[in-house]
């Protein structure tokens, strides 16, 4: 979790969005047949139920340790779904980058005395679980962007490895980490080296 992320919304609001949008990337990079992953892939299943819990009435327990189908097929929706937010900017100005079908419950904070507002996902129907659960993926994507101070141009995809970040300064970072950007300046060095002992022979 990046400590210099920062954002207006209040403190608790924005530590739990940042360590969502850390287990999204990190199970976005992760390789699923690994047996190191299943600690994240815990923590995926229990998030994601958790957010399902919150925006339907009634929720079955769509995943499950053994259904390797629809964690493989959630995974490649949610790259699918950062690569769009990536390559954002070829899009028209408040253009949807995707859409999500539901209803909105207005409801009155009795603490507060402030309204609130809940997203109510459509009702799951048998056989429709992948489908379901990329649904709540984009909600999840949604609201951490919308409770995070965030440009879309900050996302990115490193060119060696292919690993989602998060960019959180202006100042531009292409590679993932301070790793992959030596490999590949090591890289060019060696083969800039090459070639000129190839001139000089």
């Amino acid at each position: 979790m990046k400590a210099y992320w920062t954002s207006k919304k209040q403190k608790s609001v924005v530590s739990k969005r940042r360590k969502q949008l850390d287990l999204f990337f990190q199970f976005a990079n992760a390789e699923l047949n690994e047996k190191k992953n299943d600690q994240l892939l815990r923590q995926i299943y229990n998030f994601l139920n958790a957010t399902m819990a919150e925006h339907q009435e009634s929720c079955p327990d769509l995943l499950s340790a053994e259904n390797d189908e629809l964690i493989n097929g959630l995974q490649k929706h949610l790259c699918a779904r950062l690569k769009k937010v990536i390559h954002n900017t070829k899009l028209l100005w408040e253009m949807p980058l995707w859409k999500i079908g539901g209803s909105i419950e207005l409801t009155v904070d009795a603490k507060t005395n402030r309204f609130y507002e809940k997203f109510r996902l459509r009702k799951i129907k048998p056989g429709n679980e992948l489908k379901a659960l990329k649904r709540i993926v984009d909600l999840a994507i949604i609201e951490i962007i919308r409770d995070l101070d965030f440009k879309p141009n900050r996302f990115q995809q490193c060119p060696r490895c292919a690993s989602f970040f998060y960019q959180p300064t202006e100042k531009e970072k292409t590679f993932c980490s301070i790793r992959c950007g030596d490999a590949v300046r090591l890289q060019k060095f060696r083969k800039e080296k090459r070639k000129k002992e190839q001139q000089n022979c």
